[in-house]
């Protein structure tokens, strides 16, 4: 009888810990020619609270989220550190606003191509989750 409560108590804690999360309109800017910057967009949605911790790509020396605004008729970018997001709550990367920010381009992009982004979240627990999405290159 202990085992068997044990073994739904445990099952139900994996069950709770079922993380959702799904990228939409995900693309990458390609990049002016001569030009080893470039910038990501698309909706990060998630069923519980996280926070963005890194985003790498062997293409790239390094990812970085960034926020833009107008402040004083001058655009602002500035570096967004672990955003987070939640179910109420999507990390929206759109022109213009908060957004990737890809550096250093080690291999040239093409146009219709597709690479693999590889975000690492915490949650509130601090249990690390990795999720690899796919943008499209545009």
């Amino acid at each position: 009888m202990k085992l068997s409560f044990f073994l739904l108590i445990l099952i139900s804690s994996i069950a709770f810990t079922a993380y959702e999360i799904t990228i939409s309109k995900s693309f990458i800017k390609l990049p002016r020619p001569g030009v080893d910057v470039t910038a990501g967009f698309g909706t990060i949605s998630a069923n519980t609270n996280l926070k963005v911790m890194n985003i790498s790509n062997k293409n790239f020396k390094n990812i970085e989220l960034h926020s833009m605004k107008m402040a004083y008729g001058v655009m602002e970018m500035r570096k967004i550190i672990n955003p987070k997001l939640g179910p109420n709550s999507p990390l929206v990367l759109s022109p213009g606003s908060d957004h990737l920010m890809l550096f250093g381009i080690n291999k040239k992009l093409v146009s219709g191509q597709n690479l693999d982004l590889t975000f690492l979240f915490e949650d509130d627990a601090g249990n690390k989750i990795t999720k690899v999405f796919e943008f499209a290159v545009q």
